[in-house]
């Protein structure tokens, strides 16, 4: 499920927050088939006598406090394997750190729920909120799992709340500052896997109810009709999807392609006529036995009488987020990680995207527009190969940093 206009990243937050743990390999390893035990010395003994250690060698058993299941129990470091695999309620913070909307803060609790019969499928249901430097705030619930002995993968997720950004029209090259308020977004999709199960497809759906006000200054003409009053849209949608990763979380081989359509129509209850149209492309392999790369390619279009905050953007670290819209939009970035030790890794990353305004000519052409830096990675969770770390990234704007958990690009693959 792929989302990418103007700012459904802030109006469904949950699933921003799911995006940390999207993964279906929160589990446990596999655990070894033991053999059956043969008889112990207490079966040949007997009852131990009343004042003698229930253990054999006298040394009574090791008990470990509430902080262990934080050291993996291969290399003793901080780990949090062990603990994602028990399932049940997971506190998650969310730090903010998009200079669109000045930063913010927000938590999380999430539920997994593993399959006994297969770990790596996982039932996770989401709840959480967020507030930001800018005023916009939001809350929502986030679900997905597998149905039909995980041959159906399903997502959903509704979200309420408030969204202030900016537009940069071709008629204000500064900025205009906007707000839109939602009653809901309801979003989800349902795949099919074949035979070949890195092959899926299957409906895709996308309801919302919002009121977009513009404050300061006069609604100009271009933007009459999107703002000052209520809008509902309602689309229908199919994808097509591919994906061979080894681990959806912090990918280090493999490939995840899927093209998207989506159609908003009135009989879908949509007041505006207008498709959403995505290509996606991430590849990722090793270079030596220290180094890997990771590539994406990011085709966005819009095509009919969409709203000017749902046209895309240029999705690269270290440009702001909707700063160059437009109706058909490119983004491409390379990144080379370097493997320091079992735990470390840093790693480079550049990328460029371009925006065409086409017939509306709402936007500007952007030209190329480009953006890179430098982070540092720490596999935080062994078992599931789940990294963490931070990214610091120079564009257009300026120096801008992130935050990461998982791969930088987890919320828009599968």
């Amino acid at each position: 499920m792929m989302l990418n206009d103007g700012h459904t990243s802030w109006a469904i937050p949950l699933l921003v927050i799911a995006s940390s743990i999207s993964s279906p390999a929160i589990a446990a390893e596999e655990p070894r088939q033991a053999s059956a035990p043969g008889p112990t010395a207490a079966d040949v003994m007997g009852p131990p006598a009343p004042d003698a250690p229930t253990d054999v060698s006298g040394t009574p058993p090791e008990k470990h406090g509430f902080l262990h299941r934080f050291i993996d129990e291969e290399d003793h470091g901080l780990d949090f394997s062990n603990f994602l695999a028990k399932g049940g309620f997971i506190p998650i913070p969310v730090i903010i750190t998009e200079p669109a909307v000045d930063n913010g803060f927000g938590l999380a609790a999430a539920f997994l729920k593993p399959d006994p019969q297969n770990p790596r499928h996982v039932t996770k249901t989401v709840a959480g909120a967020f507030k930001t430097g800018n005023g916009s705030d939001g809350l929502g619930l986030f679900r997905s799992g597998y149905a039909f002995d995980g041959r159906l993968n399903y997502r959903a997720g509704i979200g309420h709340g408030k969204i202030t950004l900016d537009a940069f029209p071709a008629f204000a090259p500064d900025g205009i500052e906007y707000t839109s308020k939602y009653d809901y977004g309801i979003v989800g999709s349902a795949l099919w896997h074949l035979k070949d199960d890195r092959f899926s497809f299957g409906p895709l759906f996308d309801f919302r109810k919002l009121s977009t006000k513009i404050d300061g200054i006069p609604v100009p003409d271009q933007f009459a009709d999107d703002v000052g009053r209520t809008l509902h849209t309602g689309a229908l949608g199919l994808g097509v999807h591919f994906d061979s990763r080894d681990n959806p979380l912090t990918p280090r081989k493999g490939t995840n392609v899927f093209i998207e359509g989506k159609f908003n129509r009135g009989i879908f209850g949509s007041d505006r006529d207008y498709e959403v149209y995505d290509a996606y492309l991430f590849n990722f392999n090793k270079l030596t036995s220290n180094l890997r790369y990771g590539f994406k390619l990011e085709l966005d279009a819009v095509r009919g009488d969409f709203p000017f905050f749902y046209a895309p953007a240029i999705d690269l670290r270290g440009v702001q987020a909707a700063a160059y819209q437009g109706t058909n939009v490119l983004s491409s970035e390379l990144e080379v990680t370097w493997q320091l030790t079992r735990r470390w890794s840093v790693l480079a990353f550049g990328g460029v995207g371009a925006t065409d305004a086409g017939n509306r000519r709402i936007f500007k052409d952007s030209g190329a527009k480009f953006a890179g830096g430098g982070g540092f990675r720490y596999l935080l969770a062994r078992k599931v190969g789940f990294d963490a770390g931070a990214d610091f990234a120079y564009g257009p704007g300026g120096f801008v940093f992130y935050l990461q958990f998982g791969h930088a690009w987890s919320f828009k693959m599968d």
